[in-house]
């Protein structure tokens, strides 16, 4: 099924080379205890049909789904690298 890309609501397309891959959660030790630095995420990259900037708020929608992401970075506004927030049936 194809995955759309919408940015507030607004569809901009069909996206291209999807990958997504699992961050692992980061421990460090203080002062003796083992606390969680960082939670273990998703992260995906993709490109985007159309150019987007850093301020929007995109959204995939791939028929029975719906992930919403955080923005990472935007290489020549439209290779994407984001962190999967939520994902929705």
């Amino acid at each position: 099924m194809a995955m759309i890309l919408f940015d507030e609501g607004k569809k901009i397309g069909e996206i291209s080379d999807w990958k997504v891959t699992s961050l692992a959660p980061v421990y460090k030790n203080v002062l003796g205890k083992e606390i969680l630095s960082s939670k273990g995420m998703d992260e995906c990259t993709f490109t985007s049909p159309k150019p987007v900037t850093k301020k929007s708020k995109l959204t995939i929608k791939d028929g029975t789904k719906e992930i919403a992401l955080n923005l990472k970075s935007v290489k020549g506004g439209t290779f994407i690298t984001a962190t999967i927030i939520a994902k929705e049936k």
